[in-house]
Order: structure tokens, then sequence, then C-alpha cells
């Protein structure tokens, strides 16, 4: 599939024919040792926007594709798009990671969302109802960690007592000393706590699991690829079966114990292969008998910030965000524990209407238009973060908008 897979890319992506004429690349080499792989250089964010149309195959019509942001949680965001048949294939893999992890079909599952606060329109009413039969789902909507905004969580949650329950481990974490600090404990209300989306820590499975009397199994998924890796219901915490056949995985830059940034080839996307596209995540990548597994995976954290006094998840103020229009990226600065304004990298044409909407969603926070390039990073890596102190980093007032 890895040879297929180059051979197409080279064949119908502007992209990869330019880069491999360049370099001289035979595909056909990598049939006889897949290190030949490695004689092309890595894949990024910063060339997914730069070459835009260019790195999609020119054997698919553009309108017939379907669009997927990134989240933009390790770098900026980026367009990713799939084929009809692309979609099915993630769609059908996240049924199989949730069985490779515990859940049946028949089994019941809760999914943790963010709260829409414009109506929705009927037509994705319709198609959520759908997605939600089929996967026998019920959907239940979170926005602040205060006990007003976790209790009615948690009531829904008692109701159904599901089998499983999927969404960002800081959520879970959140609802976990929620519930810890009730007066009685209510008991165990599901088998199955399935963390996505985040990076998962150690401190988060370990309440998770004692207060909510529940196992917890990890994923590994982007919205480059799908779902790339899951724990196993029969295997211990912290190790990850990559789904080989969905993504070729690698290491980048590995020091002396074999720990760097994770990187992968789709398989299973013709429409836009993108081939050795790093992904920001740190982490280990193992090779045994039964498969590659990876462990000690970092990255993808999503903070907290308080506004007016309640406190919520980064994603969340990232799922409103991304309702109101093609918001590029967006920090933002906090100063002594409050959220002071939120930096919005949107085109100057796009941004009256845009900043509109946000004004709805957040009407007490000041809005800033920014360019990408005025993006705050930190770290020894130059990681990209959610929230910036502005004791630490204080940003230039010019286009500030209140």
């Amino acid at each position: 599939m890895l040879l297929d897979t180059l051979r197409h890319a080279q064949a119908t992506v502007p992209y990869y024919r330019d880069l491999f004429a360049s370099l001289s690349f035979d595909p056909e080499k990598v049939a006889k040792d897949p290190r030949y792989l490695e004689d092309l250089p890595w894949l990024t964010k910063d060339i997914l926007q730069e070459q835009g149309a260019r790195m999609l195959s020119e054997d698919y019509e553009y309108k017939s594709l379907c669009q997927c942001k990134t989240g933009s949680s390790t770098g900026p965001s980026a367009l990713i798009y799939y084929d009809p048949v692309s979609r099915d294939w993630t769609a059908a893999h996240n049924i199989v990671s949730l069985w490779l992890g515990g859940k049946r079909r028949w089994n019941s599952e809760i999914h943790l969302s963010t709260r829409f606060i414009e109506p929705q329109h009927k037509i994705d009413i319709r198609r959520e109802a759908f997605k939600c039969f089929a996967l026998n789902r019920v959907n239940v909507l979170t926005d602040s960690y205060s006990a007003e905004g976790l209790a009615p969580a948690w009531d829904k949650i008692s109701k159904v007592r599901p089998h499983v329950v999927q969404g960002h481990p800081s959520t879970m974490y959140a609802l976990a000393r929620y519930v810890e600090q009730l007066p009685k404990h209510p008991g165990k209300r599901f088998n199955m706590f399935v963390s996505t989306g985040e990076m998962l820590e150690e401190r988060q499975r370990e309440t998770i699991e004692r207060v909510l009397k529940c196992r917890v199994a990890n994923r590994y998924g982007a919205a480059e690829f799908g779902v790339m890796a899951q724990e196993l219901k029969d295997r211990p915490g912290n190790e990850m079966l990559v789904a080989d056949f969905m993504v070729w995985p690698e290491v980048a830059e590995p020091d002396n114990d074999g720990y760097g940034e994770l990187a992968f080839t789709n398989l299973r996307n013709p429409s836009m292969p993108l081939i050795r596209y790093r992904m920001g995540d740190m982490g280990r990548l193992e090779e045994h008998d039964d498969g590659w597994w990876i462990t000690d995976i970092t990255g993808r954290v999503h903070d907290k910030v308080s506004i007016n006094g309640d406190v919520y998840p980064t994603h969340y103020v990232q799922d409103i965000l991304d309702r109101c229009g093609h918001i590029q990226d967006f920090q933002i600065t906090v100063r002594q524990g409050e959220v002071e304004e939120l930096r919005l990298v949107v085109a100057e044409k796009d941004w009256e209407p845009i900043a509109t909407k946000v004004r709805q969603n957040f009407p007490d926070v000041a809005l800033r238009r920014i360019r990408a390039d005025e993006l705050l990073f930190q770290g020894w890596r130059g990681k990209f973060r959610y929230i910036c102190n502005v004791d630490a980093h204080e940003p230039d007032k010019e286009e500030y908008v209140s």
C-alpha cells in the first residue's frame, strides 16, 4: 500500500511530481527496502498551506471532495481534503478502533461535545441524528468547567448509563473532580472512557479511573488521517497499536532513546496523499511481531481559560470560533488568570462579519485581528499554545478592536 501511494502521488499530484523529479526519487526502490522513503523530505503544515491545491490529486474534482480543518493544537490550521471513499475509510476505522478499545456495536455510547450557541441547520441536525443512531450514541453537550456547567452533563450520563463515554480528557478530568466533590459519591455510571482529541496526561487517567470507576482507553487521531492508533482492551495503558492499513508511521529526528516527533504517511486517501507528514506530537515508535506501537506520547495539550469567573476549556473556545467563519488561527491572551483578548488570524476582507459573530458568543472579550506571523510561540521547541500570558508576551496594540 505504501508503494501504491507513492506511485499515485508521483503520477497525479503536482507537488509530489515536481518533488520526486527534483530528487530523482524512484518509488519502486521502496518495494525493495522501505528505508528508501527516507530520501524524501518531511512534510509540514507550512508546506500544505503554501502549496494549496497542488497537494491534491488531479484524478479528483475539487467539488467532489470533503473539506476538513485541522484543529491547530500543534501548529497553524490547515485544510485537508478527502474523497467520499476515503472519508468512509476513516469513519469505518473509527468504529474498528472503538471495538479494539472494548466497545461493541451494541454497546451504548455518550459523546461529550461542545454546546452550539447558534441554531443549527436542519440538515446538520438530521445528519447528526442519523450518525448517533448508527453508532448507538447520545451527545452530551458541555461548555464550562464550572459546577453549573458540569452538573447537567453528569446528570445525563447518570440517566443514560452508557457502556462508553468518549471525549476530551480535560473535560472528563474536570467531570471527575466535580463528582469527587459531591456530598455522596454516586457510584459507577459507565465502564470505559475513550480519550480523544488531546494528550491524555497520567494524572488525568489516574483520577478518572479512581473517581469514576471506569477503564480509560487512549487513542491518537488527527484531521489529517483519522484515527492512527488505539489502546487495546487487553493491553496495559500507554501503548497504542498503530493502524498500519491506514498510515505508515515514522519518528522524525529521534534521540538516542528513540524519542522524537511522530510522522505519518496516509495510505487510504488518494485524493490528498500526505507523505512523511510531521504531526508536531512527540513519542516513541516500537515495532513488534504484532505491529507498530506508539508509547510515551506528548503534545496536543488543550488549556483552560477564565472568562468572567467561569472556566472554559480552550477546545470549547476553538469549537465556537470554527463556527464563526474562516478563522485561520487564534490565541487567547490572559492577564492574572483572566482572558484579556482573543487574537484572531483573519483576512481583512472577512474581519467585520467574523468579528460580529465572535462578539455574539463572547460579548465581554476584546477582539484583535493579527497576521499569522504575529502568533506567539513558546518553549524550547517553539511549540504553539492557545494561551499566551501577556505578562510574558506583551502584544502590540495596533489593530485593536474592542
